[in-house]
């Protein structure tokens, strides 16, 4: 979840060395603190649960706690800071607020990991030729592929080619509600969550 929390602190105004060391020293004191154990028993959300705690967080003097760890020889959560620029630089994120950012950006990380369990199921299955044509054209991806040209690299028709991708994005779906469920603490949630991280990505959400 690092991401989320790196593209908060950068629409604060954090330098990408400074949301670095922010996001690093928040999700450590969390593990120290036990701060995970019993999560799953609370009611609510995890996403704004974790909202919340790093609210918190900032509001206390972490840029020292920081500079602590660095200088402590704790180990550090590997943390790509270049993916986490290129994200922002890639979503048009400049009107939008801190807290919208980091529930964007968690609606796409949920995203990716229910495409990579997709992308994995299929390859143990022995399908990864579908994998590498589909997954491109049911993924929303700015420059998809076509069915046309889907269908051409299977050695099969449009016409099967769009019945297959259908069946894929079934499964995405279940994958996604999958992910979803995982962050809540009650099954009757999972929609109205469901709802709004696809309300995320409507053009005119910038508040």
């Amino acid at each position: 979840y690092w991401p989320a929390i790196y593209a908060f602190a950068r629409r604060k105004g954090n330098s990408p060395p400074d949301a670095e060391d922010l996001t690093q020293s928040f999700l450590l004191q969390l593990m120290e603190r036990d701060r995970f154990e019993g999560l799953s028993e609370r009611n609510g959300r995890f996403r704004s649960w974790l909202l919340a705690c790093l609210h918190n967080f900032l509001r206390t003097n972490w840029r020292d706690q920081a500079r602590q760890k660095r200088g402590g020889g704790v180990a550090h959560i590997s943390i790509d800071r270049d993916l986490g620029e290129a994200w922002l630089e890639s979503s048009h994120t400049d009107q939008l607020s801190p807290d919208r950012i980091f529930d964007r950006r968690w609606a796409a990380g949920i995203m990716e990991r229910a495409l990579e369990a997709l992308w994995q199921s299929l390859q143990r299955e022995g399908r990864g030729q579908l994998a590498e044509a589909l997954i491109p054209v049911i993924a929303a991806a700015e420059e998809r592929p076509s069915y046309a040209d889907a269908a051409r690299r299977l050695g099969m028709t449009e016409s099967n080619a769009r019945v297959a991708a259908f069946r894929l994005r079934k499964r995405l779906r279940s994958l996604i509600r999958e992910e979803v469920a995982a962050t809540v603490s009650n099954p009757a949630e999972v929609d109205a969550e469901l709802a709004e991280l696809f309300a995320l990505f409507d053009p005119e959400s910038t508040q």
